[in-house]
Parts: structure tokens; C-alpha cells; sequence
């Protein structure tokens, strides 16, 4: 994607943001479409080689990590939260389509053959979400893990530890102290 003959990646993006924090880093293969509905916050890192296709919006917090082939997807809403790592691979999926009867899956096929759902994905602050995991429109809590490998579907707990296919809570993380 390009406006006015400008590739919409690393630096070149920065000025069309709906908003960029203090030390943000956008890195030179990082892409974003539609960036006048994303948000970054401080210090937050968009790496080389993650796509964001903003859909609704985008708000990304502060200190957060997006790391290397990360895709941010869909027609919904995502908001990533303070602190926030995520590992090589993510897929973030803020939309999914309807499968009631006669519809299609796919876009392009004209009005009415299919219909996307936007939706609200939702991540904590101080969540950490391995490499490959999908995530779906969702709410995961504050200080959650997401395990290597995930595929969540449903609501995580605030310091639940979570992994598999579909995710399952296996454990608890202690509550962080508060940051002075």
C-alpha cells in the first residue's frame, strides 16, 4: 500500500500515524496500512517484518515489543496494552466471518456473499504471547502468558499461564509489583 508515492513502511509511516509516541521505534521492513487509525505508544518497537492492517483501529501501548512477522489482522478493533512482548509469528485477528448458511468465507465475491464480523481484540498490559500463537477477537488479562504454539479463542484470565490448541489455563503467574 502507498500514499502519494510513498511506501508505507518503517519511517516513511511515521508522520501518517494517527498518533506516535515518544521513542517509538518503527523498524525499515515494518508495515502498516491504514496508519491514520494506529496508535503507538513510548518507546513501543514495531520490528522488521510486521504487518499491521488496522481494520477499525489499532492502539498499541507503551514499551510494547512487536516482534519480527507479527500480523495484526482484520476488520475489528485491537488494543495492545503496556509492556507487551510478542513472539515472532503472532497473528492477532481482530475480525472473522460469519459461516451461516449461503455465505462465503472470502472477500471479493460481491454483496452479500460473505460477511465479516468485526470484533475487539483486547490485550493486557504485561502479557507476554510466544512465538505462532493466533489469537482471535478476544480478552486477555493483565499479565496473562500465551505459550509458543497457542490458538486462543476464549477470554484469558489476569496472570493465567496458557497453552495449546485451544488454549487452556495450565497455571497461574504471580501478580507484578507495580512499576515506581
Amino acid at each position: 500500500m502507498e500514499i502519494e508515492g510513498i511506501e508505507l513502511m518503517g519511517e516513511n509511516v511515521r508522520t501518517k500515524l494517527k498518533s506516535c509516541g515518544e521513542g517509538v521505534k518503527l523498524y525499515p521492513m515494518a508495515k502498516i496500512a491504514f496508519p491514520h487509525v494506529v496508535e503507538l505508544g513510548n518507546h513501543s518497537k514495531v520490528r522488521d517484518f510486521a504487518f499491521i492492517f488496522a481494520g477499525e483501529g489499532v492502539i498499541i501501548g507503551e514499551y510494547t515489543d512487536i516482534q519480527p512477522h507479527t500480523v495484526i489482522w482484520g476488520g475489528g478493533l485491537t488494543i495492545i496494552g503496556d509492556r507487551v512482548s510478542t513472539g515472532p509469528g503472532t497473528v492477532f485477528l481482530s475480525a472473522t466471518y460469519s459461516h451461516a448458511p449461503g455465505l462465503r468465507m472470502v472477500d471479493g465475491l460481491g454483496e452479500g456473499a460473505a460477511i465479516a464480523i468485526g470484533g475487539r481484540l483486547v490485550v493486557g498490559n504485561d502479557v507476554y504471547i510466544g512465538a505462532r500463537s493466533v489469537i482471535m477477537p478476544v480478552t486477555i488479562g493483565e499479565g496473562a502468558i500465551i505459550g509458543a504454539g497457542s490458538f486462543v479463542n476464549k477470554d484469558c484470565e489476569p496472570y493465567g499461564i496458557y497453552v495449546g490448541s485451544p488454549a487452556k489455563k495450565i497455571g497461574q503467574r504471580p501478580k507484578l509489583d507495580p512499576i515506581k
